[in-house]
């Protein structure tokens, strides 16, 4: 079965499973969760993103996969911002600020070419852009995002598109066939793309229509075996395409120049790697991860409504106050798990500052040595180039590296903060019901939530990967020590080639540099830790009193349905008493002995 057609089959489970319970157990705690889980299965979109360097046709390569001659195009690089494109009936165009502000614009090509990098705006006001058409690729919720290019790491450009990296489903990367996979695209891959897995990534060749066809088996071998250095061995599947003619095949109806264009292969592509690729899978195992665990909760409520049933009245009146007192009482408990998850904050903050700190201190060695060690004529490309490069590097391999462990600290404080309500309530409040009733399952189902309407964080991504860390390295962090060249005493003598003299200042300007980087990053972190601290107050008191409030309902029920019953066995009883005091006064009055 596909990805669609699967996603279809679980919304439908969800459903009569949500039926059932509106029937049977209104109050259940599990409605509000199916719904969510229903909502994001709605919401859940599959993201192609188109990744490469200047002039390699992305644009034109967007454009063909639309069918639409829509994104600005040109020799001289244009895109100069992240261009979102949803399926819609009614075209629109809207600008997302950094600050929050949305303003939306008739979809034309005059109103895109406003926001290419010849235009005059301000970029840095832009977080992205969102488009909406009609385009048959789009439907099923399929995302298109067209990029800046990728030749200048040191733009702030190029670091929007390293933020939104980790969030695609399918990364296509574009190169030249005529210049394929020079130093800086290997540098791209190498350093950003592989930590997003090779199994997302497509390679395609753009401008086969510039090669003489006696040459186009040697250039496609050439090019795959560049890939396969890069990869270390690893072998991936080249498409070579000509962009330009796939997008005149579409506008024009030319089938054949269509078929020979290669777009077709790669539209093909995309539609396997939608319905059966690792990462559909994965999103597929998330979405099946959480029906399942929060079936076992309404299986854990029917088993403790079952259980209930067996206690006397008493008990169960007993058990309500327990549970009105625990509320009650909430503030209390409430400060008691703030003092223990800034406990647990405090021990995280220590750990991440010794191992950053250590880190910060390997980079300025690392780099002050590179900077003595370097003898090459090109001192601007050193400070503007392979020093950022050299650090963005440094920091991405500690995120890759260190990111697991922070957030295995953070998932055991949340297990823990969920043991520890558990524990609590099971002493104030002795539960009689199979499987420990069912606070059981707050072990079992997610804590936390993305309130943002991000489906791909909803579905399982409980706290996070290396990617939620590796954002935080996106936009303009990296911005200071990028900046370098253009201080005072660099600049002059930069443009005097002083390299010997320069060394001792340029070490010391990257010293700083690289320490306010560490400092800015730790803090970084520490915040991250925090929200994610809070969040797992906030939802695991959420979820935990969500589901109280449903044992209280169940409790509620059943002495209803006991008094109903101790109400119906006493008139019974009163009714055999009066039967028997009619036999009595009636039918044995004046009774003779034989």
């Amino acid at each position: 079965m596909n990805y669609t057609a699967e996603k279809e089959l679980l919304r439908e489970k969800i459903g009569k499973l949500k039926g059932n319970l509106i029937e049977l157990m209104p109050a259940s705690s599990q409605l509000k969760v199916l719904g969510e889980i229903e909502e994001d299965l709605i919401q859940d979109y599959y993201t192609i993103m188109v990744v490469g360097e200047f002039k390699h046709g992305k644009s034109t390569f967007v454009n063909a996969l639309l069918g639409k001659d829509i994104m600005p195009r040109d020799v001289t690089p244009t895109t100069a911002t992240i261009n979102a494109v949803f399926h819609s009936e009614n075209p629109e165009m809207q600008i997302l600020k950094v600050d929050g502000r949305v303003e939306k614009r008739d979809l034309t090509v005059d109103e895109l070419n406003q926001y290419t990098a010849s235009a005059d705006f301000n970029a840095e006001e832009i977080k992205y852009l969102k488009l909406f058409m009609d385009a048959p690729l789009l439907k099923n919720r399929v995302v298109l995002i067209d990029t800046p290019g990728v030749n200048d790491l040191n733009q702030q450009r190029s670091d929007i598109t390293f933020e939104f990296l980790p969030r695609a489903d399918v990364i296509i990367f574009m190169t030249s066939m005529d210049a394929a996979m020079k130093k800086t695209e290997k540098i791209f891959i190498q350093e950003f793309l592989l930590k997003n897995g090779l199994d997302k990534i497509v390679f395609a060749a753009n401008f086969m229509d510039r090669i003489d066809e006696e040459e186009l088996d040697d250039t496609i071998d050439y090019i795959n075996r560049r890939i396969q250095n890069i990869l270390d061995g690893e072998k991936a599947t080249l498409f070579p395409m000509s962009a330009r003619e796939a997008l005149e095949g579409k506008l024009h109806g030319d089938e054949s120049l269509l078929r020979y264009s290669g777009v077709p292969e790669i539209e093909a592509e995309i539609v396997k790697r939608i319905e059966s690729g690792s990462r559909s899978m994965e999103k597929l195992e998330r979405f099946h991860w959480r029906i399942k665990a929060s079936a076992e909760a309404v299986r854990s409520e029917i088993e403790t409504a079952k259980g209930l049933s067996f206690e006397s009245l008493e008990s169960l009146e007993a058990q309500l106050a327990a549970v009105a007192s625990w509320f009650s009482n909430q503030d209390v408990w409430r400060g008691q798990l703030q003092n223990y998850l800034n406990d647990r904050h405090n021990e995280i903050k220590y750990m991440v500052r010794k191992s950053v700190q250590h880190f910060g201190n390997n980079v300025r060695e690392d780099i002050e040595n590179r900077i003595h060690l370097y003898h090459g004529a090109d001192v601007k490309n050193l400070v503007e180039s392979q020093i950022p490069i050299a650090v963005k590097s440094q920091f991405n391999s500690w995120v890759n590296q260190y990111s697991d462990y922070v957030h295995e600290l953070l998932r055991k404080m949340q297990v823990e903060v969920i043991k520890g309500l558990t524990t609590a309530f099971k002493e104030s409040v002795h539960i009689q019901a199979v499987k420990g009733a069912n606070i059981q399952i707050i072990d079992s189902i997610p804590i936390l939530s993305a309130r943002t309407g991000n489906a791909n964080v909803k579905a399982g991504l409980v706290l996070g990967g290396a990617s939620t860390l590796a954002i935080l390295l996106g936009g303009p962090f990296f911005l200071p020590i990028v900046g370098m060249a253009g201080l005072p005493f660099l600049s002059q003598k930069l443009a005097e080639k002083q390299l010997e003299d320069i060394k001792p200042e340029l070490i010391t300007a990257t010293g700083r540099q690289i320490s306010q980087l560490v400092d800015n990053f730790e803090e970084q972190i520490n915040h991250y830790v925090q929200r994610t601290k809070e969040q797992i107050e906030e939802e695991s008191l959420e979820e935990f009193s969500r589901l109280l409030r449903s044992y209280e309902v169940i409790l509620k029920d059943e002495i209803n349905n006991k008094q109903k019953e101790a109400t119906f066995i006493k008139a019974y009883q009163n009714k055999l008493t009066d039967l028997d005091e009619l036999i009595k006064t009636e039918l044995m009055e004046g009774e003779k002995v034989l």
